[in-house]
């Protein structure tokens, strides 16, 4: 299987396909959603039972067996929720031909929510007895979805940011949705996970989508064993949906996080909160945000940002929540590296207090639905003394696996490669060792300045300067206007040729 596809793709475009005369797009993902979380919940807690069977096979009588099974405590200690009969796939499998599946399906999901109220309180889509589905299409899915089998390794699976970004690409267009915002592949939330370097304390993401990152940072602290209860998670989410398929990612791996719905922009829902660590994939050139709104806002004291562009709203955000000694990493578009006006305004003194020590950019077609360039930023409120007015700048464009026509990741080398990178640079070894041409530089914020406060990487490890390093809205400007003088040029020849026919008393139409 290609690292991109998640094995029930196909599955969800061939339900689709059948069910979208009787049910709008919007309605569709949530039925589907709701039916895959009660497909997987019951999948891991068969998995766990039979674990827990196995385990215990000596120590318990045959008669005890079936009460160590059951046992809710056992599968909550082990990460795993546990799951009441009616709300297991095998008993819903079994009713799925009854003329009530709607109301089966809804009760299961009342049933989860009463057992597990902290994790799933109106997180699971309660819509079955209410969409216009009858009970054969019930019946379809249900039985479509019994042949899903999520794979020996599903816990280091991002099972729900991959369904997200197949909703993303499938049916963005669909529902008349703007692009911009992207399911942040695992490769890079992974990347800036170890970076960060993430252990115990607060991780805060305010454009969480999925909750990619709060994945990847689980998966860290399990494989260095570190109880993950001593990462603190932190959420705000736009979109219900997307908010939903958060709460389920952590629910599923048996973590608990305080996820919010709400806008970042104006609705700061932990407006009081200091994180040990800020991750987040924002919505990337994000117009028309509200700046009218965010006059004398306390989070932009580098400045406020053009209505046009969001970036450095976010930027400014992540910023506002650091903790005294906090550190963030997040995914931004390329444009936010050179662009000029108020927004390098806004980068020049960002640099200038010191707050950036690190930026990766990476190549092309990292993201599923869009070949969109981006870089990564960290920063730090707070940096050690050897790394005070430096920051370490990362080539990384060459760096790339392709994993089919339209996709590239990091492999586990590449992020090895550029996490040690950040550690020479953090235990202060000589920036000789450090700097890698082609690859890697330390610069100081004086050699920055020098070079206009643009932080492209290529400027610095010795790359020809590239024309992709030009702001997306600035080739967009140059295109125009050699767009505008070739029209212009056409429309003179063809005049010229006219008068040519002329003179010649040739009757001519162009």
């Amino acid at each position: 299987m290609k690292e991109k596809d998640i094995s029930f793709e196909d599955k969800l475009w061939k339900a689709a396909d059948k069910l979208r005369k009787k049910v709008e797009v919007h309605e569709y993902k949530y039925v589907v959603l709701g039916l895959i979380f009660l497909r997987y919940l019951s999948f891991a807690f068969e998995e766990k039972k039979k674990e827990i069977l196995e385990k215990n096979a000596k120590d318990y009588p045959e008669e005890l067996k079936f009460h160590v099974s059951e046992d809710m405590d056992l599968y909550l200690a082990n990460g795993t929720l546990y799951v009441p009969e009616p709300a297991r796939w095998d008993y819903i499998k079994k009713h799925a031909n009854q003329p009530n599946i709607g109301e089966i399906l809804d009760k299961a999901v009342e049933i989860l929510e009463n057992t597990h109220p902290r994790q799933l309180k109106d997180v699971i889509p309660k819509v079955y007895t209410k969409i216009n589905l009858d009970p054969h299409d019930l019946a379809y899915l249900i039985d479509l979805f019994s042949s899903i089998d999520f794979g020996d390794d599903h816990r280091g699976k991002d099972i729900f940011g991959r369904i997200y970004e197949y909703f993303l690409g499938k049916f963005t267009e669909a529902e008349g949705k703007k692009g911009g915002e992207f399911y942040t592949p695992r490769c890079l939330t992974k990347l800036i996970v170890e970076v960060l370097d993430v252990k115990e304390g607060r991780i805060f993401d305010p454009a969480c989508g999925s909750g990619g990152f709060f994945v990847s940072a689980l998966e860290k602290l399990e494989r260095e064993g570190i109880d993950l209860f001593k990462l603190s998670i932190y959420g705000q989410e736009s979109k219900e949906f997307v908010w939903k398929m958060c709460k389920m990612n952590l629910a599923i791996r048996g973590a608990e996080g305080d996820i919010r719905w709400g806008d970042s922009y104006h609705d700061d829902k932990f407006f009081d909160l200091r994180a040990d660590y800020v991750v987040s994939n924002p919505p990337f050139n994000d117009s028309g945000w509200g700046a009218d709104r965010a006059k004398n806002d306390p989070r932009f004291k580098y400045g406020t940002p053009p209505d046009n562009n969001a970036n450095f709203a976010w930027i400014q955000h992540y910023i506002f929540h650091l903790a005294p000694n906090g550190k963030a990493g997040f995914v931004m578009a390329n444009g936010a590296l050179s662009v000029g006006g108020i927004e390098g305004e806004i980068r020049r003194r960002i640099i200038e207090d010191d707050l950036v020590y690190g930026i990766i950019v990476t190549p092309p077609k990292m993201f599923y639905t869009v070949s969109l360039p981006a870089s990564l930023w960290f920063l730090r409120k707070s940096k050690p003394e050897h790394m005070k007015g430096k920051v370490l700048l990362v080539y990384a464009k060459n760096m790339f696996k392709p994993i089919s026509r339209r996709q590239v990741v990091f492999t586990d080398e590449h992020i090895t490669k550029i996490v040690e990178k950040f550690r020479m640079f953090e235990r202060g070894e000589p920036e000789e060792k450090i700097n890698e041409v082609g690859f890697a530089k330390v610069a100081t914020i004086e050699e920055i300045a020098k070079n206009g406060y643009v932080l492209t990487p290529g400027r610095y490890v010795g790359i020809k300067l590239e024309e992709d390093e030009t702001p997306f809205e600035e080739k967009i400007k140059i295109y125009s206007k050699e767009l505008l003088e070739l029209l212009k040029e056409e429309k003179e020849l063809t005049e010229k040729v006219k008068e040519v026919f002329k003179a010649l008393n040739f009757e001519v139409k162009l």
